[in-house]
């Protein structure tokens, strides 16, 4: 009994943060423009910062203070403020950091959905059972530069002369859908999951994290294989690949070689054994900063090439298959409901 209540709790801890996991992978650098949908970045020397050194320790931002609507409290780890957002000003620049101002309109009200669904989860579960690591937060994030909400001020920077037609529009998107969630059977909230780009297929949550969930499940996502960057390589020398791999292990064996690789209906790598040792997908392109745990490994020579597909975790929704869905004509319930399966 023990055993389950110690999973089920390290699950909860997991899927809280899965999105989070999404983003820093969806906000790579270099990945912006090649990818309609893809999740934006802010350059590391980024130095705005949402609340000035010789304010408050909370600064409210947006509307909050003003009229008492419900907002996002937030441990700023870039300089260490904690800093209070209302909810509608908090949805515009999570979108914005999410989602290119390019994006169809359907897409960018979904992605808002997911979006505001994950962090008031998160809010619901801090209030709940508050981590004193945070402050009295419910979250952390470095918005200092720019990571998970941008601010107006860092946004007209990003935009310049755009600022003011692309705020609109992110700001339309919200406005369209602004309160709705993501329930489960039981009407609670979703930890609505959600990625750059799959390989043409979403990943079961338990294929890639270990736990199982009704609406993290596989889904066709065919419209991916369309996107620029859909397949990348990268290539590493066999002295490094076996280096990287050995590191911390007593175990390993560059002489066993590459063995067994097992992978999901997506093409995710489950296990793959090499040099006698078992590896994730996951872990793989943690250690090879790949794009997904999509991959194929081929010696050449005295190179070893890694071919990957799509970019992301893999599970819940695809931001670029949303867009595509967007533009044939699909509206935002038909997009979530074909990625999560669950009401609004």
């Amino acid at each position: 009994m023990q055993k389950k209540i110690i999973t089920a709790a390290v699950g909860f801890v997991i899927m809280a943060l899965l999105p989070l996991l999404g983003l820093g992978e969806g906000n790579a650098e270099n990945m912006a423009e090649e990818i309609v949908s893809a999740v934006q970045s802010m350059s590391d020397s980024q130095e705005k910062s949402l609340v000035k050194p010789e304010d408050s320790e909370e600064e409210p931002q947006g509307d909050a203070a003003a009229n008492g609507t419900d907002s996002f409290v937030i441990l700023d780890t870039g300089s260490g403020n904690v800093v209070t957002i209302d909810d509608r000003s908090f949805c515009v620049g999570a979108l914005a950091y999410e989602m290119l101002p390019s994006c169809d309109e359907e897409a960018l009200k979904a992605q808002c959905i997911a979006c505001y669904t994950h962090f008031c989860r998160l809010r619901d579960s801090q209030r709940e059972k508050p981590d004193d690591e945070l402050k009295g937060a419910y979250l952390k994030a470095d918005l200092t530069n720019g990571k998970v909400y941008l601010s107006d001020e860092i946004l007209k920077e990003k935009w310049g002369e755009q600022y003011e037609k692309y705020k609109s529009k992110l700001s339309g998107a919200v406005d369209a859908v602004f309160g709705k969630k993501l329930t489960d059977g039981n009407g609670e909230l979703i930890d609505a999951c959600y990625f750059a780009l799959s390989s043409g297929m979403t990943e079961n949550a338990e294929d890639i994290f270990g736990f199982e969930s009704p609406y993290l499940k596989a889904v066709p996502s065919p419209w991916d294989k369309q996107a620029p960057g859909w397949c990348s390589e990268k290539t590493v020398s066999r002295k490094e690949f076996y280096r990287l791999l050995s590191s911390g292990s007593n175990e390993f064996s560059e002489e066993k070689g590459i063995g067994e690789i097992k992978r999901t209906p997506g093409g995710s790598i489950i296990s793959a054994e090499i040099g006698g040792v078992q590896f994730t997908g996951m872990k793989l392109r943690e250690i090879f900063g790949l794009r997904s745990a999509n991959i194929e490994i081929t010696p050449k020579g005295d190179n070893i090439v890694f071919t990957v597909k799509g970019y992301g975790h893999g599970v819940g929704m695809s931001q670029y298959g949303a867009d595509a869905m967007a533009k044939q004509g699909a509206d935002y319930r038909e997009i979530l409901l074909h990625y999560y399966g669950v009401t609004i």
